[in-house]
């Protein structure tokens, strides 16, 4: 049984939820070793009665670190909250799986050999955890380990806590989705959270990967298709059969490219998905009914922005649109319920984002998380009835404001008249104009940046350097036009773009132009090399985190690896141009095919195992830059893939790049 008691003051544990008050000497930037400690606090979730929060903390003990739990009584709100002791676990998050039992997510790193837990891969072997979750009572006792007594399933899955539906109307059973090791497919299973026993209710194909359901019936089936395709089929309640609806695009973020499903409803077969509807320019979000397999009406839209999905309540259950306005934006649909929140928002630095992760069954409380450029994530609750706050707890209690970059909205007009956003963080060490500066364009491309807290803009702003984010034209949240004005640009009108928004600085007298840089990752990566091969006496150094380097090579890969008729390889035809029609733009905008243009020194890290960008794109780009003579390094990470770095690796990839990027400004 795990331990309990009640909190007490305890000088160990202090430090990690008091903020720290410093002396009256000037705050040091953070350091990378410090912006990648794991978060002391990991998550909040709030009983589905509303009754009690639970708060899943990281400390130091006796010089080691240790877990707990802290249990926080609405009704008692000066009463010292319940801690259960979990010891050295390592433990990912917490949630309620009803008002009297705890789902705690645990991760494994040895088998019962004794032996390191991971993933062989051509060469190598990967250290990687597997995933467990244990139930427990609320007050720390009766705790099982979910599928305990099947010891087929344990020893044949890495991910034992993957809940598809929490089952709010069955408040003793959880539904999760296992890997059947002995038939090579996965299988849902409704799992008893008292007892941890698992019953097998759906199996799926070979090709099955997951499910989405509605009241606990399946009514989604997601099959893998070739590379990033995925093949969907419905059933509508009711219904005994799979009916295949389509093909689409998953792009690296995990969502579909079109049916996005971002809620339920209380109409059964009748599902949310976020699409843009036909002939219009942004995202909203509409219904799709499972018996026709139609995209219908539009169940909420914002004027002028892209409804990127809705916050909801555990039932799945619609509460508010989630969209971004710089930061992130949340319209709660019960007009009382938006007061509320609006009158929360405006308790916190106008710089935060306030989002709300969890609500109780009758809307009447609420657990959110408050974060920002000079804020890593708080967690706080509220009554949204009094608007009474309590603050939960600081994820980096080490970091206080004073020693985090502030970041600006700047609004820039490129040559072509067109309107930007950019973002541009300074660093808080005094120093006089102008200053070095870091153009960080974001992934995707059909991403973007917004305001929030970025540890690789810290660990950049924290050298003394400005860091600048354009949202150029192509980036996603911003209509349909806006993205598809950089389609088949890559290579020109979206580099423009960049350099806008880096010459709108130069001329500001705030950034040095002797001392430019220029880093980003995938996309980012790309505008990166091709930033360079452009401009080459504009840039001082040049850092390509798993970046494409030549297109051409890249859609051929596509088209191999994901089929010639598959919504993926249309996506970059549509995206990047045609191999046939668009043979000469291609090679003009692939920098492997211009690296004797380059000047600045470049820098490549890419993952062996990249699935997204193959590793290959890097290799022939040091390939080019050393035959062409010009100075490369090339780094590779070993085992992993386009993201999902450890701490270890993403300590690596800061550390190569901020020193080559120092090397060069020196």
């Amino acid at each position: 049984m795990l331990s309990r008691r009640v909190l007490v003051a305890s000088a160990a544990l202090t430090p990690l939820v008091a903020r720290t008050v410093y002396a009256a000497t000037p705050p040091a930037p953070p350091s990378i070793k410090e912006l990648l400690i794991r978060p002391f606090v990991l998550g909040a979730s709030l009983s589905p009665d509303g009754g009690r929060i639970v708060v899943l903390h990281r400390g130091i003990e006796k010089g080691r670190y240790i877990s707990y739990l802290l249990v926080h009584e609405i009704d008692k709100p000066n009463a010292p909250p319940l801690m259960i002791h979990l010891g050295a676990y390592d433990v990912e998050r917490v949630e309620w799986g009803n008002d009297e039992r705890l789902l705690l997510w645990i991760l494994v790193h040895v088998g019962a050999d004794g032996q390191l837990l991971g993933i062989k891969y051509p060469g190598g072997f990967l250290p990687t955890p597997s995933r467990r979750m244990l139930a427990l009572g609320a007050d720390g006792g009766d705790s099982v380990l979910l599928f305990s007594g099947q010891p087929e399933l344990l020893g044949s899955n890495y991910d034992l806590g993957d809940i598809v539906d929490p089952l709010l109307d069955d408040p003793r059973h959880v539904l999760v989705q296992t890997w059947d090791g002995r038939h090579g497919r996965y299988v849902l299973e409704q799992v008893d959270i008292y007892t941890g026993v698992g019953t097998e209710v759906e199996r799926g194909v070979e090709e099955t990967y997951g499910w989405l359901t509605q009241k606990g019936l399946p009514v989604l089936r997601y099959d893998a298709g070739f590379w990033g395709t995925v093949k969907v089929y419905a059933r509508a309640p009711g219904e005994r059969e799979w009916k295949f609806f389509k093909k689409l695009r998953r792009d690296e973020f995990q969502k579909l490219d079109g049916l996005d499903v971002v809620a339920t409803t209380p109409e059964a077969g009748v599902l949310l998905v976020t699409q843009t509807p036909p002939g219009e320019n942004f995202q909203a979000v509409r219904r799709f009914d499972l018996r026709t397999l139609e995209v219908g009406e539009v169940f909420k839209r914002r004027p002028g922005f892209d409804l990127e999905g809705l916050f909801c309540d555990a039932a799945r259950n619609p509460v508010a649109e989630c969209f971004t306005e710089d930061r992130a934006t949340y319209a709660f649909l019960d007009p009382v319920l938006d007061d509320a929140y609006q009158q929360i928002v405006k308790t916190f630095d106008k710089t935060c984002n306030v989002a709300p992760i969890d609500i109780s069954q009758d809307h009447g409380r609420i657990v959110l998380t408050v974060s920002g450029p000079r804020t890593p994530t708080e967690y706080w609750s509220c009554d949204l009835h009094t608007r009474a706050l309590k603050a939960l707890g600081r994820s980096m209690p080490w970091l206080p404001s004073e020693r985090l970059a502030p970041t600006e909205i700047l609004n820039i007009e490129t040559r072509s008249k067109a309107r930007l956003t950019a973002y541009l963080s300074t660093p808080i060490a005094a120093a006089v104009a102008p200053r070095p500066l870091v153009v960080l364009p974001h992934g995707g491309p059909e991403m973007r940046d917004s305001v929030d807290f970025d540890m690789f803009v810290q660990a950049l702003a924290a050298q003394g350097w400005l860091v600048l984010q354009p949202n150029f034209r192509g980036s996603g949240g911003y209509g349909r036009a806006f993205a598809d004005a950089g389609r088949r640009h890559w290579g020109d009108l979206m580099q423009e773009d960049v350099e806008d928004c880096v010459a709108h600085l130069v001329a500001s007298g705030r950034a040095d132009p002797r001392k430019i840089a220029i880093c980003g990752i995938s996309y980012g990566g790309y505008a990166a090399l091709m930033g360079s091969a452009r401009q080459p006496d504009l840039y001082r150094a040049t850092v390509s985190i798993a970046g494409p380097s030549d297109l051409l090579e890249f859609l051929s890969w596509s088209r191999k690896e994901s089929g010639a008729d598959s919504p993926t390889y249309a996506y970059w035809l549509k995206t990047i141009g045609d191999p046939g029609a668009d043979q000469d733009m291609l090679k003009t905008a692939s920098p492997a095919r211009r690296a004797g243009d380059f000047k600045a020194p470049v820098l490549l890290i890419h993952g062996t195992e990249d699935k997204i960008v193959p590793a290959r794109q890097s290799v022939l780009m040091a390939q080019a830059l050393t035959k062409a003579g010009r100075s490369v390094e090339h780094v590779e990470l070993k085992g992993f893939g386009h993201r999902g770095w450890n701490a270890e690796t993403w300590t690596k990839v800061m550390e190569t790049s901020i020193a080559h990027i120092a090397t060069a400004f020196a």
